[in-house]
């Protein structure tokens, strides 16, 4: 039998054999055990690093949680000062509404105190001028009464002029008594009525003589209408004895026109703005007063008395005579 080539041929002892497996197997699985090792020492690693980055997001969570703390409890300080303030002015302001509710009350009692005081001095000063009125009636009574006992003409105008006079001043008591204000008086209505009287006294219906009053929306205090009335009253008298002839009527109607009007010029611009400059407007289309007549050189009581009473006013006196004589009487309402 013919042999083949030669070779080594390992013939493995059997238990040298198995313990070389064994110890291969275990290195093996050492080293997977020592790379998984390595893995899970890594991945520790990465979870040690996880927590101290969690750790230290505590950290800065916990300080930003303290700084919030920190704020909260200032704003509740805050909050407590602020409550206390609150409560300390709210008492203030019930202190002060306790206090000016006594205000309150006590100024209303002063309030209807004056209203009642000014109640009572309105109903004295409404009596006083009832009385004063009812007093110059009286005196105009025994004027007429004693009229018919003088037989002298000369006297018996005098008691005439006399009884004219009172008669004006008893009409603006009687006027004023009537007057809401007890301060005012409606000149138009009080001059209607003294003229009224005027014409009746020196018969001018007879003699065909009229009168014309002109007053728009001006009422004059006390101060102001006595001396007006008593200028009118004068002026008016004086036209009815002077400028018209006595006996028979007048071939043409006689006319006294009485005007008062809020002047467009005044001393001072003052009066301008305010508009209390008067122009006081007596005139008669009768007889022309004499060449050079100067009111404030006449002798007769009647016309010294207007020129007294005008400058009681504070006001002036100007005569244009022409075909009318005016007396224009300038002056300032208070």
């Amino acid at each position: 039998m013919a042999l083949s080539s030669s070779r080594i041929v390992d013939v493995p002892l059997p238990g040298l054999a198995a313990d070389a497996g064994v110890t291969v197997n275990y290195t093996r699985a050492m080293l997977n055990i020592l790379a998984d090792f390595s893995e899970e020492k890594n991945r520790m690693e990465h979870i040690q690093r996880a927590m101290l980055n969690i750790l230290a997001d505590f950290a800065e969570e916990k300080n930003r949680m303290e700084g919030t703390q920190t704020v909260m409890l200032n704003l509740l300080e805050d909050f407590d000062r602020e409550r206390a303030n609150t409560e300390s002015a709210r008492n203030e302001l019930q202190q002060t509404n306790v206090r000016l509710r006594a205000e309150m009350e006590e100024r209303r009692k002063v309030e209807d105190q004056v209203q009642k005081s000014l109640e009572e001095k309105e109903a004295l000063l409404k009596e006083i001028h009832h009385r004063v009125k009812n007093n110059l009636q009286i005196i105009q009574s025994v004027l007429n009464l004693q009229l018919p006992q003088i037989k002298d003409e000369a006297a018996i105008t005098l008691f005439k002029e006399s009884q004219t006079r009172v008669y004006a001043m008893a009409l603006i008591h009687e006027k004023l008594y009537q007057s809401a204000s007890l301060s005012q008086v409606d000149f138009y209505e009080y001059l209607t009525k003294l003229t009224d009287y005027l014409l009746v006294s020196y018969g001018a219906s007879a003699r065909n003589i009229h009168a014309q009053i002109s007053v728009k929306d001006i009422a004059l205090n006390v101060d102001a209408i006595i001396p007006c009335a008593l200028v009118i009253n004068e002026l008016v008298s004086n036209a009815l004895k002077h400028a018209f002839p006595v006996p028979g009527r007048l071939p043409a109607p006689g006319e006294i026109a009485i005007s008062l009007t809020r002047s467009d010029t005044g001393n001072t611009s003052v009066d301008i703005a305010t508009g209390n400059r008067l122009c006081l407007t007596v005139s008669n289309n009768g007889a022309r007063l004499p060449e050079g007549f100067k009111i404030q050189e006449q002798t007769s009581l009647g016309l010294k008395l207007v020129n007294s009473l005008v400058k009681q006013l504070n006001g002036t006196i100007n005569i244009v005579s022409g075909k009318e004589t005016k007396f224009v009487i300038s002056f300032t309402a208070k």
